[in-house]
């Protein structure tokens, strides 16, 4: 018996090209690592082109050199591959919401691009779900801190109050401490200086606020959706404000002449809201 080994460089006669399913699963593991990372659906699309060159190559093990071994890992690579695929097939599968998250999700971060994952990872990160009755008090002025917390609204209304002035009204889709969220971020122990009341029944999303700040900011595309929302939400709340001032001013003096609202008078109505940030600003 002959035990001599052939080096690579030794060979003397080259054998046969292989057959057709070789050369289909070798072309087929190079188009896999030819897609680029940066592709929406990389993930899916290499494991599908994975699993076709491995057929190929048990097929060309199985056929060309009847061998249990490159049928085994081919076997083994298969199953991995297959699984590696429901998974991932699994994760891109449509995310049904209840009602309420549903027109929530729709009306508001899917024009943020926000897909149903993100979006269901969002609520499901240390979030309650809060439902609330009218005449029940979401923040009471100089009595309830405000770091702790931040609230999304998704159903019902909720009256905000100063001094038992009436403000303006927190409606569905809004931030219902945006105002607070946005002055007090470098403080802590600040109180609200206003009351928020549900005036029917309300239902919320409430989340830890140092929580979800770290969880911004490993999610960019969610923490640019919220930065927009709470700078919007800032902007309706001291507009209506200004302009609820302005109508009870008017009342009171008998005027009937609509008076516009200027940039004093959002001044004057932020610092109705929170007289903390103009100092801030100062």
């Amino acid at each position: 018996m002959n035990t001599s080994c052939q080096s690579p460089g030794d060979c003397t006669e080259w054998g046969p090209l292989q057959s057709i399913p070789f050369h289909v699963g070798a072309a087929l593991f190079a188009a896999a690592f030819l897609v680029p990372n940066s592709f929406k659906h990389y993930i899916l699309t290499t494991r599908i082109v994975f699993i076709g060159a491995v057929i190929a190559f048990i097929i060309w093990g199985v056929v060309d050199w009847c061998t249990y071994d490159v049928l085994f890992w081919g076997v083994v690579f298969f199953i991995q591959l297959l699984a590696q695929l429901s998974y991932v097939l699994y994760s891109m599968r449509h995310v049904k919401f209840p009602p309420e998250l549903e027109d929530l999700y729709v009306d508001v971060f899917q024009t943020f691009d926000i897909s149903r994952q993100d979006f269901k990872a969002l609520v499901n990160q240390n979030c309650k779900w809060v439902n609330i009755f009218p005449g029940d008090k979401y923040a009471v002025e100089n009595y309830t801190t405000v770091e702790a917390r931040v609230s999304l609204l998704v159903a019902g209304c909720l009256r905000v109050t100063y001094k038992g002035t009436y403000l303006h009204d927190i409606k569905e889709k809004q931030f219902i401490d945006s105002v607070e969220w946005e002055s007090t971020q470098l403080r802590r122990g600040e109180l609200f200086q206003v009351s928020i009341e549900a005036i029917d029944r309300c239902f919320y999303l409430c989340w830890n606020r140092e929580k979800l700040q770290y969880y911004l900011q490993a999610n960019p595309k969610l923490h640019s959706a919220f930065d927009y929302m709470r700078g919007k939400d800032i902007i309706d709340k001291v507009y209506q404000t200004s302009v609820n001032g302005s109508r009870r001013a008017q009342d009171q003096s008998g005027a009937r002449d609509e008076k516009i609202v200027n940039a004093i008078d959002i001044r004057q109505g932020l610092a109705v809201e929170d007289p903390t940030v103009i100092y801030q600003q100062q």
